[in-house]
């Protein structure tokens, strides 16, 4: 039931690109699991799970900015190359392009024509924090999911939880995060270096 493409838009540092891959794993998952929220979930566990977590699954296909900070056509073309090929190894070929507003316009122009058309088995997920930068007829062709900035507390636990931050620190460092993760971790390792340089 997902549509072919979506764009997921919101701050910096909110979950987005956890989000897209987390739906990779959630599509071509070994052994989904029903869970109070989800009709589908991943597991999490198995090899196709564990080989999207770490972007080397066959039908992850990522698109980031190169080093002159934009994704060029050259970039999208490699990708639209293969789009009337069926997915390797999973159920569906998932093509993340990350920081989305960074696509040159001839490149939003090239990657336009597959979405009008898309492939059947390929979900295309756009991320970015600036999505008024796509073009029109791109941000058309996208279903936008809206991310909002994260609570303090929120900040916090994921801080705890998942990179093993102090209560403390993870607190402090939530309360000037302004809602992103992102800028939460950056707090927080700037504060560390600079206990460890203090005499």
């Amino acid at each position: 039931t997902l549509p072919p493409a979506l764009l997921l838009a919101g701050p910096a540092g909110v979950g987005k690109l956890r989000t897209a891959l987390a739906l990779g794993e959630a599509v071509n998952c070994l052994q989904p699991l029903a869970t109070p929220e989800l009709e589908r979930d991943a597991c999490g566990d198995c090899a196709a799970c564990r080989r999207m977590a770490r972007r080397v699954h066959a039908d992850l296909v990522v698109i980031e900015p190169g080093d002159t900070g934009t994704i060029k056509i050259e970039q999208v073309r490699g990708v639209i190359d293969r789009a009337g090929y069926r997915p390797f190894e999973g159920r569906r070929r998932v093509v993340i392009v990350d920081e989305a507003d960074a696509l040159v316009p001839a490149a939003q122009n090239a990657l336009l024509k597959t979405l009008e058309e898309p492939p059947s088995a390929w979900i295309f997920v756009l991320v970015s924090s600036l999505p008024d930068a796509l073009l029109p007829t791109v941000q058309s062709r996208c279903p936008r999911l809206r991310f909002a900035p994260l609570s303090p507390t929120d900040v916090a636990d994921l801080l705890m939880r998942d990179h093993g931050y102090a209560e403390a620190d993870a607190r402090a460092a939530a309360v000037d995060a302004d809602g992103s993760i992102g800028r939460a971790l950056a707090a927080v390792s700037t504060d560390l270096a600079d206990a460890r340089d203090s005499p």
